[in-house]
């Protein structure tokens, strides 16, 4: 590859990373539905027709929002709860590092909801494909606790990773819920944290989990 091409290649994927940006926070802040293109072009101070040249319609740019910002969560997943080697010690971390990317990007619990909402075919998909590489992991942290001695050896490791892989999303909804009503009726939550609940999480989790000294 040539150094025009790269230098072609950097902006193209330089302006897209702005579209994007720029679509989350329109997107979050006036719903897909009221959300037009030139909402976004707007925002961004372009034309409609250079949006377009990198998203073929509305609907592709929402879903490249959703895309972007589940790959976004992934990373910061990967990058610093993997590397921990120590079973109880990424579960501590895991809900810590889950509710701070959430607290550092609320206008993604939006768009997750609006996808849920709007396309629910798309949704069901693309989270599946996200869930399954979550739920492995979770999987393997069990295997390995139990093999160390850590963790009781009757859990069923399969369920007891779907439950807690289900644990935190449902902590989401009911935040994102929670802050809805209060945004209705006038209230200000804007104190309020998720990463708050983070303790909680891990001290039921590890609690269930690990051998209890009497056994």
């Amino acid at each position: 590859m040539g150094t025009e091409e790269k230098k072609r290649n950097y902006k193209y994927k330089q302006r897209r990373e702005e579209i994007l940006k720029a679509a989350r926070r329109v997107f979050a802040s006036k719903g897909y539905r009221r959300t037009k293109v030139e909402d976004i072009a707007d925002f961004l101070g372009v034309g409609k027709g250079t949006l377009y040249r990198y998203f073929k319609s509305k609907k592709t740019l929402f879903l490249s929002v959703f895309s972007a910002g589940i790959e976004d969560l992934m990373k910061v997943m990967n990058s610093r709860i993997v590397p921990i080697t120590n079973p109880a010690e990424r579960v501590k971390k895991a809900p810590q590092m889950y509710f701070n990317f959430f607290d550092e990007n609320k206008d993604f619990i939006e768009i997750l909801m609006q996808v849920r909402s709007e396309f629910k075919e798309e949704y069901r998909r693309m989270h599946l494909k996200m869930y399954e590489v979550y739920s492995a992991n979770i999987e393997r942290m069990l295997r390995q606790g139990v093999e160390m001695g850590i963790y009781r050896e009757d859990i069923d490791v399969e369920k007891t990773a779907e439950v807690i892989g289900s644990i935190m999303p449902g902590i989401l909804q009911g935040f994102y819920l929670r802050q809805l009503a209060a945004d209705s009726e006038g209230g200000n939550d804007t104190g309020q944290r998720l990463v708050d609940r983070a303790d909680a999480v891990s001290k039921l989790i590890l609690d269930g989990l690990r051998k209890h000294s009497n056994e």
